[in-house]
């Protein structure tokens, strides 16, 4: 299925708003439709190199939203 995400390639590079494909959800997994995220301050210190992490990454991990598939 396809998505939109903010995607950072590197340390002091911009975020890029990206379509990627992701899987269907797997056995322990859930699909969770987002109505809304955003970035914390933990995502400007991988923008600014500030903390070790293997690039490219998504960003934005706290979101709300809806579990639509178990």
């Amino acid at each position: 299925m396809k998505i939109r995400a903010a995607v950072l390639y590197g340390p002091t590079r911009s975020f890029v708003i990206e379509e990627l494909e992701l899987d269907e959800p797997k056995e322990g997994e859930v699909l969770v439709k987002l109505v809304a995220t955003g970035l914390c301050h933990s995502d400007w210190h991988f923008a600014k190199g500030e903390a070790p992490v293997r690039f490219p990454m998504v960003v934005g991990h706290e979101g709300a939203g809806i579990v639509e598939k178990v």
